[in-house]
């Protein structure tokens, strides 16, 4: 239990088991629990578009599904993504791109960053509920946390010390392995061969990341981990519209 509530302190706001309260051994293994999280930030989305679909249109409901998911995260990961774009687009060493990502403040290449994630999200969300595919706020939470899982797994840690440090190439294989069950089960019972196919690029995305990051910077940190979960989240929503391109009679993918 106290690694659930680690696991949702870590990815949420919600006050309780806030992570800074908790032991690095628990941290570790609160991962098991990350894709779990993801499920619920998903039925967030999904009960508020449900809730709010009959009577706001759809482009309305996407703004404020934005608005919802930024509050439930804190923001935390469209953070990580505005340093790690201010930090590759600085260039440089890995001394340097390391130092501009730590940087509190939101450079232009960040603001650009923010921008583009969140007009893809938008427009991505109001597909969604337009065509009434609701669920895949669902296998977008999962697949999302579950790639922060991976890359924990096989990342190793780019600075000497930080927040991310009880995650980043500490977590044991059974937690991995429990992790992606919890992942990739119920994204088969929800969405069937287009969650495998999903989930299986996720997989892809973030080895690739991962020799990205390792060339640029040495490895992972907290805001990289941010800026992976915000990708692969526009990621699976538009490989489900693209889905459903090849779906015959326009039937929705999940």
């Amino acid at each position: 239990m106290r690694s659930l509530l680690a696991a949702i302190g870590t990815l949420t706001i919600v006050p309780f088991g806030h992570s800074m309260c908790a032991p690095d051994r628990e941290l570790g293994r609160s991962v098991l629990f990350f894709p779990l999280v993801g499920l619920a930030i998903g039925a967030l989305l999904m009960g508020t578009a449900l809730l709010l679909g009959p009577v706001l249109t759809p482009s309305v409901v996407a703004a404020l599904l934005l608005v919802v998911s930024a509050l439930i995260t804190g923001g935390l990961h469209l953070d990580g993504l505005a340093d790690l774009c201010d930090g590759l687009g600085a260039g440089g060493d890995r001394r340097r791109i390391l130092s501009v990502m730590k940087d509190p403040h939101v450079g232009a290449f960040g603001a650009i960053g923010l921008a583009i994630v969140l007009i893809l999200k938008y427009a991505l969300f109001g597909e969604m509920i337009r065509r009434g595919w609701t669920a895949s706020f669902l296998v977008m939470g999962l697949l999302s946390r579950w790639a922060m899982v991976l890359a924990s797994f096989i990342g190793r840690y780019a600075r000497e010390a930080g927040t991310a440090r009880p995650f980043i190439g500490q977590i044991r294989w059974p937690h991995c392995a429990a992790a992606s069950a919890l992942a990739v089960g119920p994204t088969w019972l929800i969405s069937k061969e287009v969650g495998l196919i999903a989930a299986l690029l996720v997989f892809l995305s973030v080895l690739i990341f991962d020799r990205f990051l390792e060339s640029k910077i040495g490895g992972w940190t907290g805001d990289t981990l941010g800026a992976l979960n915000e990708i692969v989240e526009v990621g699976v929503l538009l490989f489900v519209s693209v889905a459903e391109g090849f779906m015959a009679g326009g039937e929705p993918p999940v």
